[in-house]
């Protein structure tokens, strides 16, 4: 596309730079030919805006005149939705036609720009006295400059002209757009008006049949035309969709197959299974069910094709334990959402879709007041999870029948659309809740079957933890059904998107200082995202830990690093995807990095040293979770290694945080780097009239029988020295499970003593000879020696 011309004048070109701009002149020339020799994509682009103009005047001329304040509400959602599709498709094909057409723009520009900057060099008659062949060179340059410019201009026109197409088909869609947003914004309006006369003055106006009929049939070819554009897009989500659909497939039926040949007493509960006998059922189930999850922009049709197609299967799988407890409820609900699909033939003409709701309503009012006439007293008795639906679901027929009474009330006073609105609420939520009941519990069987195969169930994690698993992914489903069912019905009674607009301006609050920015909505999405990442962390950590240590490939210690290296790696990933969600940029950051920066650099060494020592450690490994080690004063057994400080859990119960900075800049010890094995000595002391040999081998002897002493390196015995009242020995003896070795210590002590004591082999006590010189006599004594004088 053309770009506007420089308003600077051109500088003429050096005399010493002729030949060289002549050179670097013919080569854009050059190129710019090789652009012009390629297809034009001016025809391809237009093709497929053609192919986007299309539907929308095709929607343009099926709504225009007014019909859109006739049309109900599904059928404006559905062209919501459409407008919605061709929106982004023109948006696609906009950044399409920028990067096909920007270098035709480029290239006329910088041929403007030289051959400007070679007239003002002619117009300061620098090429007067140029040799005749670099003359030559220089016109031919000009002249293929000035033909290669004209292509150029035909070529920019035709694209000039493509873009005013698209400007004005932009236009269109966002005219068509504002359109329905406001039909629908006016129906909702109208909700609590009367749209037609009181039923006893009539029906209302008929559109005649052959004319509803024409009106239904070009209201199809518009859905059908939206659905063929919209599968023909091929987005990321239809190609999800189908790699789940296609892998589900041989899931289901492989586990179909395996379930067969697992015993009873192992095989999943009955209402559970049901998905493993009928495979078929369940796959089409959780294929329609992930249509809707999957893809949520679709349009109505595809998406009331697959709950169409979900009527059987969700019939199939039910639990019989659920029809026990909620008898003929499921089957009419389900009978009741496909009589009121079957309603589409007679929208178009209003007072025919007036009489269908009436008769729609007191078939749904009839079922509704037979079933909640059922006595509870003759139900059988149920299970717990049984026996809670049922006492769920008088409840709920009693709040439908409130609803269908005043849908009913309602169609009777004239207001045909709040008639329509709850009548389709109550059946549609109603079949919805059954089909997210019936794909729950597939679910469950399916994984509580996958988890039982050979390949997982004997894997450390499955075997330690299957019942934790079961409660979360239960818990996770039940969360997710329950809020996919609260969307659907909120979008039923025509509450979500109120609420919607509402909730997005209530989000949108927050301050502004200079470029930075922060909104309710960011701080929400930032809690959000760090409280998923951390979620996400641990349980990537806990994985790792229950199975890399197993794995016979891997170093010592190298399972634990990985785990714990994933688990900040997932939590620093997640930070990153929080405050990109939340809105933030690196330039709005610069001034916390620099406050971060000027912190490390003055009070925030050890810290640092800290974390740099974590790393070290987590990728030399020199101790790991369970190992015995001595740092300084305190020893105990590893307990967790952090990013920051070790945690060691000390033989008195305590738990000691140690920096992780010391244990590197330390005496580090570990008794259990390499294995597990530990020597441990026996101080023993004999008589000096025993034999030495004999204490020797008797000490050696006892370690040999006492249980838990290692055969090898075998326990020897050593006399150490002379004492004051006794020979000294020590035995010295190994352990292969240096957790015992205190205890095994105690128990030879007493072996040692009961062997010594059985030998004969005094053990004597200390012994202190006193030796007086020259004492002074008492005093009594003199006394009386003086007396005898």
């Amino acid at each position: 596309m053309a770009r506007p011309m420089p308003s600077a004048a051109p500088s003429p070109v050096a005399v010493s730079d002729i030949l060289a701009r002549a050179d670097e002149d013919q080569q854009r020339v050059d190129r710019a030919r090789q652009l012009l020799q390629a297809p034009d994509p001016a025809e391809r682009l237009g093709r497929a805006l053609d192919a986007i103009t299309r539907p929308v005047d095709a929607k343009l001329n099926t709504t225009a005149g007014g019909a859109l304040r006739t049309l109900p509400v599904m059928r404006l959602e559905s062209l919501s939705r459409h407008w919605e599709f061709d929106d982004r498709r023109f948006a696609d094909w906009e950044a399409q036609a920028r990067h096909a057409l920007a270098p035709y723009g480029d290239a006329a520009l910088q041929l403007a720009q030289r051959r400007a900057a070679w007239s003002a060099t002619r117009a300061a008659g620098l090429l007067d006295g140029l040799p005749p062949a670099l003359s030559f060179r220089v016109d031919a340059m000009l002249g293929q400059i000035d033909t290669t410019e004209a292509a150029l201009g035909v070529a920019l026109a035709r694209q000039l002209d493509l873009t005013q197409r698209a400007s004005e088909l932009k236009a269109r869609i966002h005219a068509g757009s504002n359109d329905v947003a406001a039909a629908i914004e006016d129906l909702d309006r109208r909700l609590l008006q009367t749209d037609v006369p009181p039923l006893w003055q009539g029906l209302g106006p008929s559109a005649g049949t052959q004319a509803a009929w024409k009106e239904v049939e070009r209201g199809l070819q518009v859905e059908r035309q939206f659905a063929v554009d919209y599968h023909a897009a091929d987005t990321g989500n239809q190609q999800a969709l189908r790699v789940v659909q296609l892998l589900m497939l041989p899931l289901v039926l492989w586990l179909a197959v395996r379930s067969k040949r697992t015993a009873v007493d192992a095989a999943p509960p009955e209402r559970m299974a049901r998905a493993l006998r009928r495979p078929l059922s369940a796959w089409l189930l959780l294929s329609m069910l992930a249509v809707l999850v999957l893809e949520p922009d679709a349009p109505l049709l595809v998406q009331e094709v697959a709950l169409v197609l979900a009527l059987v299967p969700v019939l199939r799988l039910l639990p019989a334990g659920t029809l026990r407890a909620l008898g003929a409820w499921p089957i009419g609900a389900i009978a009741l959402y496909a009589l009121d699909r079957t309603g589409v033939a007679a929208v178009a003409d209003p007072a025919l879709y007036r009489l269908f709701l009436l008769v729609l309503n007191a078939m749904a009012l009839g079922l509704t007041v037979w079933l909640l006439r059922r006595p509870v007293s003759q139900a059988p008795a149920l299970p717990a999870p049984d026996g809670m639906l049922q006492r769920a679901a008088r409840p709920a027929g009693w709040t439908a029948l409130t609803l269908l009474v005043v849908a009913a009330a309602c169609n009777v006073a004239g207001n045909v659309s709040l008639a329509e609105m709850l009548t389709s609420g109550v059946i549609d939520s109603g079949y919805m809740a059954l089909l997210l009941y019936a794909a729950v519990t597939a679910c469950m069987g399916i994984v509580r079957a996958l988890l039982g195969q050979p390949e997982l169930a004997n894997r450390r994690l499955v075997r330690q933890h299957e019942p934790v698993l079961l409660t979360i992914f239960t818990r996770l489903l039940l969360l997710g059904a329950a809020l996919g069912w609260l969307l659907y019905t909120m979008d039923r009674f025509r509450v979500l998107r109120p609420l919607h607009s509402v909730g997005a301006k209530v989000l949108d609050l927050g301050i502004e200082v200079g470029q930075v920015s922060v909104h309710l909505g960011s701080v929400l999405v930032f809690a959000v995202s760090i409280w998923l990442a951390y979620w996400a962390a641990r349980a990537v950590r806990r994985v790792l830990r229950d199975e890399l240590p197993g794995n016979a490939g891997l170093p010592r210690g190298a399972g634990n690093s990985i785990a714990s290296l994933s688990y900040y790696g997932v939590l620093l990933l997640g930070a990153l995807v929080a405050l990109s969600a939340a809105g933030f940029q690196v330039g709005q950051l610069a001034l916390v990095f620099g406050a971060l920066g000027v912190g490390i650099g003055f009070g925030l060494q050890n810290v640092v040293n800290n974390f740099v020592s974590g790393l070290v450690l987590m990728f030399e490994r020199p101790i790991q979770p369970g190992d015995m080690v001595e740092v300084g004063t305190t020893a105990g057994t590893v307990r967790e290694i952090g990013l920051r400080a070790t945690t060691i859990h000390t033989y008195d119960g305590a738990d000691v945080v140690v920096p992780n900075g010391l244990l590197l800049s330390g005496n580090l010890t570990n008794w259990t780097m390499f294995d597990r094995s530990r020597r441990f000595e026996v101080a023993v002391s004999a008589a000096y009239s025993s034999d030495p040999a004999q204490v020797l081998a008797l000490l050696e002897a006892t370690a040999r029988a006492t249980p838990g002493i290692a055969a090898q390196p075998a326990p020897f015995a050593q006399l150490t020295g002379y004492g004051d009242s006794a020979l000294n020995f020590v035995l010295r003896a190994w352990t292969a499970d240096a957790g015992t070795w205190g205890t095994l210590r105690s128990d030879l002590y007493a072996r040692t003593l009961a062997a010594m004591q059985a030998a004969g082999i005094p053990i004597p006590f200390n012994q202190l000879d006193v030796h007086l010189r020259g004492a002074p006599e008492p005093p009594e004594t003199s006394a009386r020696g003086r007396t005898a004088t």
